[in-house]
């Protein structure tokens, strides 16, 4: 978009700014945007034609007696600058690999810190052998079958 004297002298107004940010949530009337802008109908009419000759709005007659505008091209851009396509796809992409590193993460790095009860039997003696693991260090029960030994 290339932006020429007739634009920039269209944009000199903050009265025509905020016609145009209105105008990008919806298409309205006049006497809509003179009632949002707390100004006189007949001052917005000429930020209007204004804006319009400048071509960022474009006058839409419905064939009733009201009569609306509507941002162009032109005017969409500066009011709703559109963000590339690309730059969506790369945020979307970091975005799942923050998540799935965020999972790996928090599935591997605490495998083995959990709480937990295992035993093993020794096979020549007969002794079972629980261990308890917890986060801070391993405490170890043997039991015998003739002996009870409690740390």
């Amino acid at each position: 978009m290339e932006i020429d004297r007739k634009t920039l002298k269209a944009l000199s107004a903050d009265t025509r700014l905020n016609i145009l940010k209105s105008l990008g949530k919806r298409r309205k009337t006049p006497s809509e945007l003179s009632k949002e802008l707390n100004l006189a109908t007949s001052t917005v009419v000429e930020h209007l034609n204004k804006l319009e000759e400048a071509d960022l709005i474009r006058r839409e007659e419905t064939g009733h007696k009201w009569i609306y505008y509507n941002l162009t091209e032109k005017g969409s851009s500066l009011v709703k600058p559109r963000v590339p396509m690309n730059f969506i796809i790369v945020l979307s992409v970091c975005i799942i690999v923050f998540f799935a590193g965020f999972i790996y993460y928090v599935n591997y790095s605490y495998m083995g810190s959990q709480p937990g009860i295992y035993s093993s039997t020794n096979e020549k003696s007969g002794d079972v052998q629980e261990t308890a693991i917890t986060s801070s260090r391993n405490i170890t029960n043997t039991t015998n079958s003739t002996n009870l030994t409690i740390p």
